[in-house]
């Protein structure tokens, strides 16, 4: 499997994004993080939310856990980086919270996770967005309030109603992956300031590592946000 990670700081002085993309057993493990709540606990708490997970996914995966057995682990790290985010959301950390969302590939299937407003990306033929963003302008969205596409230009559109260490729910979605697909895992500095269709031109032909160094390119030009972008191919 052909896969990459790159997360810049952007404008801004420092990255509250974290990332991971690395095997696990015979999986592979993939996940974008964006911290809340200032430098000092937006930083930490994206951390911790990828630590957390790669810990979980290290320590208690086991081949021939099935999805059903990889979306109990998956559950569990969201729960365990929750619990540990509110227990150190102390003093300057006080109110620290991040998005997390995690995808697990293993034997032609990939289990989701997912809390707030970063995405997974499905690009088979035609892109499609796998995870539903916990935002205010989501809600608006399947209210037919505001036109999807144009939900990347709603004034609202920073407001999330979930994360880790705030009002903690977390989604988890499996499908099935047939050979030569490619996965996109980005937190809204990236597709808040692409459209699906760029996103999706920019996904086909090319290695996951150009990809990805192609998608936070083009994002710079005008995000005033930190970037990430994961990106895998299956065989």
């Amino acid at each position: 499997m052909d896969y990459s990670c790159v997360t810049v700081p952007g404008r801004r002085v420092y990255n509250e994004d974290s990332c991971i993309a690395m095997p696990v057993g015979e999986g592979i493990l993939l996940a974008v993080a964006d911290g809340l709540g200032g430098h000092a606990a937006g930083e930490v708490a994206s951390g911790i939310a990828i630590d957390t997970l790669r810990s979980v996914f290290t320590d208690k995966y086991r081949a021939g856990d099935g999805v059903s057995g990889v979306e109990a682990l998956m559950r569990l790290a969201f729960e365990e980086a929750d619990r540990i985010i509110i227990s150190e959301a102390k003093d300057e950390r006080a109110g620290m919270g991040t998005t997390l969302t995690a995808a697990f590939i293993v034997d032609g299937s990939v289990v989701v996770g997912n809390t707030g407003d970063s995405r997974v990306y499905l690009l088979d033929g035609i892109l499609r967005q796998i995870t539903k963003d916990h935002s205010v302008v989501q809600e608006l969205v399947d209210k037919g309030m505001v036109e999807a596409e144009s939900a990347r230009f709603h004034p609202m559109k920073h407001i999330i109603r979930h994360s880790l260490g705030g009002d903690f729910r977390v989604d988890i979605i499996s499908d099935s992956l047939s050979s030569g697909v490619t996965l996109l895992l980005s937190t809204d500095g990236l597709h808040d300031y692409i459209g699906s269709e760029r996103i999706e031109e920019i996904l086909k032909g090319v290695k996951a590592c150009d990809a990805a160094k192609a998608l936070i390119n083009e994002a710079l030009s005008s995000s005033d946000d930190n970037i990430t972008a994961v990106v895998v191919r299956t065989d």
